[in-house]
């Protein structure tokens, strides 16, 4: 996990202790390429960080891989609070 990362967890944490969040809004904070925003999503949910919720279709509200909402898991809680 690199410092793109925890930025990613930190921007979920600031919309939304525990409830799903646009990633749209992430991306607003952290400014990435939605390609690359919505690839690093699915590896933290592989490694278990986040949850993901997907969609049939690409929307103005979803990333260009599907990615609807995203939501921080307790690793992923716990990830930000080893770096604070």
């Amino acid at each position: 996990m690199d410092n793109h990362d925890l930025k990613i967890l930190g921007a979920m944490n600031a919309l939304s202790l525990i409830s799903f969040v646009s990633p749209i809004e992430v991306d607003k904070i952290v400014k990435l390429d939605k390609t690359e925003l919505g690839n690093r999503l699915m590896l933290m949910k592989k490694s278990g960080h986040v949850e993901i919720i997907t969609r049939d279709f690409v929307s103005s509200m979803t990333l260009p891989n599907f990615i609807a909402k995203i939501k921080l898991t307790d690793l992923g809680h716990k990830a930000l609070k080893g770096r604070i």
